[in-house]
């Protein structure tokens, strides 16, 4: 079996990453405003809104910082270190069999 391009099996990776954020941005925008429309159309204006809404404002927020969180790993997070890291690792077991043999 031939082994693949490490360029491409990185670029692939990359290409997941940012598919599986993107979608998951899509869902919470999606799925946010319709929570935003099943409140506005509930709202019995019982004076403890927030911004016009009663409730939907709490999975907006915790929904919100997963998206953030996921975010932050796709674009600046840990995952680079991770990459770099193996790289190294890969580098030295290189390194290792050209002395071996």
């Amino acid at each position: 079996m031939a082994h693949e391009d490490p360029a491409l099996v990185g670029a692939r990776r990359r290409a997941k990453e940012l598919r599986e954020f993107y979608s998951h941005l899509v869902t919470y925008v999606l799925v946010c405003t319709l929570l935003v429309v099943i409140d506005l159309a509930n709202n019995s204006a019982s004076g403890t809104e927030f911004l016009g809404l009663s409730w939907a404002y709490w999975p907006i927020f915790g929904w919100g910082i997963a998206v953030a969180i996921h975010a932050f790993k796709t674009f600046v997070g840990v995952d680079g270190w991770e990459e770099r890291k193996a790289e190294q690792l890969y580098e030295k077991e290189k390194e290792r069999d050209l002395l071996d043999h």
